[in-house]
């Protein structure tokens, strides 16, 4: 580690005047969240827009305070968990809904949708398996979270809705992926891990691509992009969250030959927070925007 922790003092997150703050008896945990959220100290600090150092003292102080014993081979929890820790994230939780907030948490793909939604508070984007994503939202580390039926383990049955213990799935729309590349005539996909979308990785191969895995460490939208222009590898994308220009602007183009990638998204919420005025009105907005993408994908349907 590039940082000593024992040296480092402690420094408070740039925040918009007017913006939600952790209670300060509660901002170690805070950061833990993030790291579990962002998987790094480094990734970490940046999201907090704190030093990485900050972030491993909370950690320690955690530990030491909590009796914490880090599991490294966990999904979730990695940094330690025990029932202390579970009702202080669920207290923590409640005090975010008292002051109208939501920490949502969703992958690449659907990062667009939360921008600008009033009463969210965003965590880095990350692709996790649908499992993975109900359990951060169960013990507490996220308050909902934007899920793919690409992220499910196995297919549904049409108008069934995903089950997690403790967690409610309620239904945004549909919307239909594409697959745009440097290179048009590629039968080569690049694609997060498997365990993260399976069902995407299945429907890629029905249609007769090659799967190519991103570097699990490797989240951000310009590794996704290099790798793929480097390697002449087709990108899933949602063209209509993206804006207009963007595939022009990074230089890719539609696959000529183009399979249909149609996925439902749902909005994963504690059960105890559905009702909550914060989780209507995200629900709400969401559904609004992923319906306005409808929209403009059915156009450009019709004018192909």
């Amino acid at each position: 580690m590039a940082h000593s922790c024992s040296s480092a003092a402690r420094s408070s997150p740039r925040r918009a005047t007017g913006a939600y703050a952790p209670p300060t008896p509660l901002q170690d945990l805070h950061n833990l969240d993030f790291l579990e959220l962002c998987g790094s100290q480094a990734k970490a600090g940046a999201a907090l827009a704190v030093h990485q150092s900050t972030v491993c003292r909370s950690v320690q102080l955690m530990q030491q305070q909590f009796q914490l014993l880090p599991d490294p081979g966990r999904k979730v929890c990695r940094f330690g968990h025990n029932e202390c820790l579970k009702h202080l994230r669920l207290a923590y939780r409640a005090h975010r809904l008292m002051g109208g907030l939501l920490r949502i948490g969703t992958d690449l793909l659907h990062q667009a949708l939360l921008v600008g939604i009033d009463g969210v508070q965003q965590v880095p984007a990350r692709f996790r398996g649908g499992r993975h994503w109900a359990e951060l939202v169960r013990h507490g580390l996220l308050d909902g979270a934007i899920v793919s039926s690409f992220c499910l383990e196995r297919r549904l049955p049409t108008g069934s809705i995903p089950q997690w213990d403790g967690v409610a799935a309620l239904p945004l729309g549909q919307l239909a992926l594409q697959l745009v590349t440097t290179t048009p005539t590629t039968k080569r996909v690049l694609l997060p891990g498997k365990d993260a979308l399976p069902l995407l990785h299945q429907a890629v191969e029905w249609h007769g691509f090659s799967v190519q895995r991103q570097p699990r460490a490797c989240q951000e939208p310009a590794a996704w992009i290099k790798r793929a222009r480097d390697r002449a590898l087709a990108l899933p994308v949602c063209r209509e969250l993206l804006g207009s220009g963007w595939i022009e602007a990074h230089s890719l183009t539609p696959l000529a030959d183009q399979p249909a990638l149609i996925e439902q998204l749902w909005l994963l919420l504690p059960q105890g927070a559905v009702n909550s005025r914060a989780a209507r009105q995200c629900l709400r907005l969401l559904r609004v925007q992923i319906a306005r993408a409808q929209t403009m994908q059915d156009l450009h349907g019709s004018q192909s």
